[in-house]
């Protein structure tokens, strides 16, 4: 059988060689499949014990029967068990009707990335969700009870933290630095692209936690600490890491270290390695 991907292109010659290994496995006691000789050929031998030589994937094999034949409802009920075997329920097949040889490569690429992009539609939604239960927590709205447990408890984590430390808005930010653009919201967005500062998700837009800032600019710490925390951290997940006690720290939370820059990066690199596995 191929890779474990999650999609890939399933050609007619690579179809019949995976059922009839599944076959020969599942008939174990009634034929055997093993490697030919590289000199014969598919189709019928001489050898009275070898029924016939077949191709498999590029591999020929030697197809001998061993005692006694095979009824039509055994072969039938392999062959069932064997296709069922084969394409579980998480299999789709998709049959392209055209003679274009070269549209099913293209139709091949752009299928191959649907999964990731509903993940990510996935993850976009998901993250929705939790914003609006920010808002309902901080109401204190008496629903929230009957909401999943994992979204009702990062939904409160952030509620918490947003009652606790300070946030800036873009406009926030770019007021305390002193630059007049247009653009309110340019100042942090370029500080954030050069992983000087990082934001969080708030009432459908990005804040920024105001422990980052020192006399209107990033402190200098948070640029190496940044880089050495895990890259598939969330903002939220960054956040939580600064103001959440650390055993590098001796319990203290990286927030309340910030004149500290190695013992910092030696903490965020750690937790890299831990968020790594």
């Amino acid at each position: 059988m191929r890779s474990q991907a999650a999609v890939e292109p399933l050609a007619a010659v690579e179809l019949q060689a995976d059922v009839v290994r599944l076959l020969a496995k599942r008939l174990g006691s009634r034929f055997r499949l093993s490697p030919a000789p590289s000199v014969a050929k598919p189709g019928k031998v001489d050898d009275k014990s070898a029924d016939f030589v077949i191709d498999l994937g590029g591999e020929r094999f030697v197809v001998e029967l061993k005692t006694g034949g095979l009824s039509a409802g055994e072969l039938f009920e392999a062959v069932y068990g064997a296709l069922a075997e084969m394409f579980d329920a998480h299999t789709r097949l998709l049959r392209l009707r055209t003679s274009d040889p070269e549209l099913a490569p293209v139709i091949s690429a752009v299928v191959e990335q649907v999964p990731r992009a509903v993940q990510a539609r996935r993850q976009a939604l998901t993250e929705q969700h939790i914003d609006a239960l920010v808002d309902v927590y901080m109401a204190n709205d008496p629903l929230t009870p009957a909401l999943p447990d994992l979204e009702r408890d990062n939904a409160e984590a952030q509620a918490r933290f947003l009652k606790q430390w300070p946030v800036l808005t873009a406009e926030d930010v770019a007021g305390r630095a002193g630059h007049e653009s247009k653009n309110r919201s340019a100042t942090a967005s370029r500080w954030k692209r050069a992983g000087k500062i990082f934001g969080v998700r708030s009432g459908g837009r990005e804040v920024y936690p105001a422990f980052q800032f020192k006399e209107g600019t990033p402190r200098p710490v948070l640029a190496p600490v940044l880089a050495a925390l895990p890259e598939d951290f969330s903002g939220w997940q960054t956040a939580f890491w600064f103001v959440g006690p650390n055993g590098w720290l001796d319990g203290a939370a990286p927030v309340d270290r910030l004149d500290d820059e190695a013992a910092l990066v030696d903490a965020a690199r750690r937790a890299g390695e831990a968020w790594m596995g």
